[in-house]
Formats: structure tokens, sequence, C-alpha cells
């Protein structure tokens, strides 16, 4: 719960604040920590699905690095987490995958060629 309360709080104040750089500071602060709980994601599939599509927002900001770490975070998180994405949840009507593929691109537009 402890986890679920931090990244919640960090979501809203990410929303809520004015400025390229502050954004762009709790950004890095979400995805540092969702990195590093893989196991946690594992076991929330509800808080998964919800932090990867705030990943997926995160491919649009643009303060310099975000991109790049909200896709190093997505890689990362797609090789612990990767079978959720197949699955079948519960009140779903198809896996995750599904909707991942159908918003890449929509997702990658502002994302530069490295």
């Amino acid at each position: 719960m402890f986890l679920i309360n931090i990244i919640k709080d960090l979501l809203s104040l990410c929303d809520g604040k004015r400025g390229k750089e502050n954004k762009a500071v709790v950004a890095t602060n979400i995805m540092y920590v969702v990195m590093k709980y893989p196991r946690f994601l594992n076991n929330h599939w509800n808080f998964l699905k919800t932090v990867v599509n705030k990943l997926f927002e995160f491919m649009h900001e643009p303060f310099e690095g975000i991109k790049d770490m909200s896709v190093d975070t997505f890689l990362s998180i797609s090789k612990s987490c990767g079978e959720l994405f197949l699955s079948n949840h519960p009140n779903e009507t198809a896996a995750f995958v599904y909707e991942i593929i159908e918003k890449i691109p929509q997702s990658t537009c502002d994302l530069e060629k490295h």
C-alpha cells in the first residue's frame, strides 16, 4: 500500500505541476520508482496498466530526457512484466498488448530516432 500511495501522489503531483522543469523532475521520480519495483507491478495489474499508460504520456513531454527515460522504463517494465500484457484480465475484453499495439503510432509520434 505504501508504494501505491507514493506513486499515486507522484502521479497527481505531476498532473498538478506547472512548468516543464517541475513536471520533468516529478516524471523522472515516477519512472525511477516503478523501474525499481517490478515484483510489485507484477502483483498489481491495474496499477501496472496505469503506469504504462502514463509512460506513453511521458513520451510526448518536450523536456529533454523525459522521452528517452520513458522508453527505457517501458522497456524495463516490459521485460519484467511482459507476460501480464499477454493475459486477459478480469473486466477486460482483450489482452493489454493489443491496446499497446493500437496506440504505437500515437505513442511514438513525438519520439526521435537515435
